[in-house]
Parts: structure tokens; sequence; C-alpha cells
């Protein structure tokens, strides 16, 4: 009788299994859906700051040429130079273009230019009678008697009506080369740079006296210094000039740009002091 009912209970896990696993199978019967999403990615954007520049200066016949030595297509700023001009006299003038690409994605935009050294490479005669008695890296007068002018250009290298000053980069090297980080584009001034966009920067410098002419607007981008006869400036270099002779001014420029999307409050004027790391 024991072996009967071992039998049965054995008999009976049997059946029990059995019967668990068609219940299992049988679930595919009921109405069912499913949907399915494949491939889900997050890929960062960027800020790629390059820069390329156009420059004009006056020849040894006093003549407005292009300047290829001052002049390069868009790239990293490795050892270009915005001006490196040798024996400049009163009256000449010299313009230049920065073309400033911040990349695919709006951003905000700063400069900063900074006077490194003022040469006065010796005294000669002329300087002497002028009174130069201040000689070495930071003895050059030549800084007082440079004057410049940026403003926000069309890309026609022209100073035409209705472009305005960067009135922190007008006047004496003297005076605006002071390192301190200016807005082309913030929170205070204007709209950002607009992504795949260009921000023209012209500048204009004179040995002498910087006056803008009153230049129409053409409202054309393709024009430039030398078909339309102007760079929108004159230099008068008259005047008591000597103490400059043979004087130098070395000064370094920098761009710093930054996304502008969720970042709406940004300000030049917070970053860190030009040549400190950001």
């Amino acid at each position: 009788m024991e072996r009967f009912m071992n039998r049965r209970l054995i008999l009976s896990a049997g059946i029990i299994v059995f019967v668990g696993a068609a219940a299992i199978g049988a679930t595919g019967a009921f109405f069912s859906d499913s949907e399915t999403s494949t491939g889900n990615t997050f890929t960062a954007g960027a800020i790629d700051l390059k820069i390329d520049n156009t420059s004009y200066v006056t020849n040894n016949a006093g003549t407005l040429v292009a300047s290829p030595d001052n002049t390069w297509e868009l790239s990293d700023l490795d050892k270009q130079l915005f001006f490196s001009f040798v024996d400049v006299k009163p009256g000449d003038i010299g313009e230049d273009t920065i073309s400033i690409h911040a990349g695919t994605n709006d951003a905000w935009a700063c400069m900063a230019a900074k006077m490194t050294s003022t040469p006065d490479n010796g005294i000669n005669d002329p300087e002497t009678e002028a009174g130069d008695t201040t000689d070495g890296p930071t003895g050059g007068e030549l800084q007082n008697y440079l004057n410049f002018t940026f403003w926000n250009d069309d890309g026609d290298n022209v100073y035409e009506t209705g472009e305005t000053d960067i009135t922190q980069l007008t006047g004496p090297a003297s005076q605006i080369f002071s390192g301190t980080w200016l807005p082309l584009a913030d929170a205070s001034s204007s709209a950002p740079i607009v992504g795949n966009s260009i921000k023209y920067i012209g500048k204009a410098w004179c040995f002498g006296t910087l006056t803008p002419n009153g230049t129409s607007q053409d409202q054309a981008s393709s024009t430039n210094p030398l078909t339309r006869g102007t760079t929108g400036f004159t230099c008068d270099g008259s005047g008591s000039n000597n103490i400059a002779q043979t004087d130098g001014i070395d000064v370094d420029v920098s761009f710093y740009a930054v996304q502008a999307r969720n970042n709406s409050q940004f300000l030049c004027s917070g970053l860190r002091p030009f040549g400190m790391v950001q």
C-alpha cells in the first residue's frame, strides 16, 4: 500500500510539472505588441575658433598696397602676425580686417591686445636733440605716435558710414593695448556670433593723426581699399616726431570664444587677465 501511494504521489508530481509547462508555453496565444528604438546617441557640439586676416599698408612710394606678409587664410593662430612692419615713417597708414569664425555653434567672442615691450633701439642724434633720454626695452616713444582705430566692419576692409568703433581700441598704442578683454559679442554688447557665420573686425593704424574721412557705405563686402581708393581714414604725419625715430612696439593679440547656448549671461569682463589660462 505504501509503495502504491508513493507511485501516485510521483505520478501526481509529474502531472503538475507537465501542466505547468503547458501553461507557460501557451502564453504566446495572447494579443501582444512591442516597439524598439535602436541607435540612440549623444554627440557633443564644438566651438572651433579660427582666424584669417587681410592687410594693406603704405609702401616706400607712399602708395597703399596689399601686405601679403600680414595676410593669411583661415587657420588657428600660430606664428601669424597682424603687424610686422619696419621702417615706418610719419604719414604711413595701414588697414587690416580680421575674420573671426567660431564654428558651427552660436558663440560669444572676446579680444585682448597687450603691449609687451616698447624698445627704443638706441638713441640717435635727432632723438637726442628732441630730448630723448630713455633707452632700453621700455623706453621707446613710438607708442605715443602710432594711433589706431578698431571697428565692426562688413568685410570690405573700408571704414564706412554707419560702422561702429570699438572705443576701447581707438587711440594711441600707449593707451589702448592694455590687455583688457573686450567684447566682440557678449551679453553686454550684442547678440552672439551665429554658427557658421563670420564676424569682421577692421583695424587701421597711422603714424600720426588718424581721422575718419566719411566714406559712404556701398553695401558690399567684395570691394577693398585699393578698388575704393581709401581705407576710410586719412593719416597726417606732420609735426615733430623725431623723438620716435628707431623706436618700436611689440603687441600680443588674443581671441576667445565660448558657447552662447545655456550661457546667456556671459561677459568678457569676467575672464581672467590676458595671458592666464581661462
